[in-house]
């Protein structure tokens, strides 16, 4: 693998973590022990940095090894980057691996011509975590796929903390703040999503008062929802496709595509998504939406009349659970 690559890789982390230049080049620097002058013309390639100096960069600033000497033109050895996120942590490693999904999403945010793809078969997280009981139970069905029913919570003592929700918060700024989503929703989005909550009631998971809870905040995300679907536009003005389709789709999946970085994401488990920054991988997952929305139909701004029987199917969907358990 020649220099230029791996000063490439390194340049292309520290902007994913750090965003503006200055930033970086101060904690480039902090870690070698050297002036920023010194840092700039490394990282201008004027005077190569040595191998040591890139092993401690990698060490002090917790970038993967793999990140930096992987040679994206000519091998394809680690694709896929797993952030495994532990919320009930306090482990900086663990915060730094949520940090820096969330850092992708907020690099991509500042460019001027952003966009959003996502496929889901339940409500858009996009959404969700605005409403707090969600994102416990979204919370909840992580501890149950990752650490199994002796580990489970009651759902009312889900840590949500202010660092948690900073970082729920961050995330929602930034793909809120992305130019276009384009959304493709199950038309079973709320009975897929009531079909996991009625699974956690009847393992005595959560209680019935916290099901109601839960069917509360749903609600809200449906109000919300049919709001974005009649306008086309989030209540900050970015614009906003939806579509539904009865596909189901194999995993919940996000693609961001910007100036500044482009990359995809599979999310197998409420928490931690598998992201790769493959531009094939990338393409690939493009090919698989753009086949899917191909035969689907547009809910928002348009079609009034099949949005209408959207919702409907929606509310019906929730009436009946909430009959099923007597709420």
């Amino acid at each position: 693998m020649k220099y230029p690559e791996i000063l490439n890789n390194l340049k292309s982390s520290l902007v994913v973590r750090y965003h503006e230049k200055s930033v970086y080049q101060r904690k480039v620097a902090d870690a070698l022990g050297m002036g920023v002058p010194m840092v700039k013309r490394r990282l201008s390639g004027k005077v190569p940095f040595s191998l040591e100096q890139v092993s401690v960069l990698c060490e002090e600033l917790g970038i993967p090894a793999n990140e930096i000497f992987y040679d994206c033109e000519r091998a394809r050895k680690h694709p896929l980057e797993f952030m495994q996120y532990d919320f009930t942590s306090h482990e900086e490693e663990s915060n730094q691996a949520f940090d820096q999904s969330i850092d992708m999403f907020v690099y991509a945010a500042q460019s001027t011509v952003s966009k959003f793809y996502v496929s889901c078969n339940t409500l858009p997280n996009i959404l969700n975590p605005t409403f707090s009981w969600l994102a416990r139970f979204a919370a909840l069905q992580w501890i149950y796929f990752t650490k199994g029913s002796a580990a489970m919570l009651p759902l009312s003592d889900i840590p949500l903390g202010p660092q948690l929700q900073d970082r729920l918060d961050k995330y929602l700024m930034a793909v809120r703040t992305l130019t276009k989503s384009v959304c493709l929703v199950n038309s079973k989005i709320v009975e897929n999503y009531l079909t996991d909550i009625r699974r956690f009631y009847l393992l005595k998971y959560i209680t019935k008062e916290e099901v109601g809870r839960l069917v509360l905040d749903i609600e809200g995300v449906l109000q919300l929802f049919e709001k974005v679907c009649s306008e086309a536009h989030l209540e900050n003005g970015k614009e906003m496709e939806i579509y539904c389709s009865d596909s189901f789709f194999s995993n919940d999946m996000y693609i961001v595509e910007s100036d500044n970085i482009n990359f995809s994401v599979l999310q197998p488990n409420p928490v931690n998504p598998i992201i790769s920054r493959s531009p094939d991988i990338c393409s690939a997952m493009i090919q698989w939406f753009n086949f899917w929305r191909h035969s689907s139909t547009l809910i928002s701004q348009t079609g009034a009349h099949i949005r209408l029987q959207f919702m409907q199917k929606q509310y019906v969907a929730l009436e009946d659970f909430k009959a099923y358990i007597g709420l």
